[in-house]
């Protein structure tokens, strides 16, 4: 498959296209939400209240796991909807998010969202369609920990988080503009710290990524995007 191929990278969650019509609908019902950086939207196994749109700034969703160690899942940036897997299931919240940056959000009650979906039925096809990319996206993540070696699935990683929290400079460069840990790669690659640790060792040795200050840097994204490649 081709390295421009879309299958093969991780990509940034947009907001669904519908018609102006439906979407107006949908944005009169909904109210606004602003976080501060850190600040929790909510947390895993909260009751799921309806689902959000996230308008400006960056969010991470995050686990904690047996041991109470947080492990990230996703970064996700303007555009993204939120939370709307219990909107269907009925079920709590599977994550927690919290904003990386101050965040403006639109929140859509459960009720108002089957109010307005039960109006116009192309909401369903729409929502369908966000929960295929879901899906697509969990299988593309469960190929790769069978078949992409450890600094491939990192790449991954760094890849997600460079479209999320990216920040250019100059000679194309990519500043990662938020604290990452070795930890958090581990949790998104799927892999543990210590091979995490090795593979990002390598990265910064061969100048695929770089550092500044205590902010991450790709230096080479393309070269990152075929490490990363299924």
């Amino acid at each position: 498959m081709s390295r421009n191929s879309p299958e093969t990278r991780p990509a940034r969650r947009r907001a669904p296209m519908m018609p102006w019509s439906v979407r107006r609908s949908l944005l009169s019902a909904a109210n606004t939400i602003d976080l501060k950086a850190r600040q929790v939207l909510f947390h895993a196994d909260d009751p799921g209240d309806g689902c959000y749109f996230l308008r400006d700034g960056v969010v991470k969703a995050s686990v904690v796991s047996k041991d109470g160690q947080e492990r990230l899942l996703a970064v996700m940036g303007p555009g993204a909807l939120i939370g709307e897997l219990s909107l269907f299931d009925d079920r709590p919240r599977s994550a927690a998010i919290t904003a990386l940056k101050p965040c403006r959000l639109l929140h859509l009650s459960k009720g108002s969202f089957f109010r307005v979906a039960d109006a116009n039925p192309l909401v369903y096809r729409e929502a369908l369609k966000i929960l295929a990319r879901r899906l697509r996206e969990t299988n593309q993540s469960m190929v790769a920990q069978g078949t992409v070696p450890v600094v491939g699935r990192v790449a991954r990683a760094f890849a997600s988080l460079a479209q999320g929290l990216g920040e250019e400079r100059p000679g194309g460069k990519i500043l990662i503009a938020n604290k990452i840990t070795q930890t958090d790669i581990a949790g998104m690659a799927g892999v543990a710290r210590e091979n995490a640790s090795r593979a990002i060792n390598d990265l910064l040795r061969d100048g695929v990524l770089g550092r500044e200050g205590n902010y991450y840097v790709v230096a080479r994204m393309e070269e990152l995007l075929d490490l990363a490649e299924i």
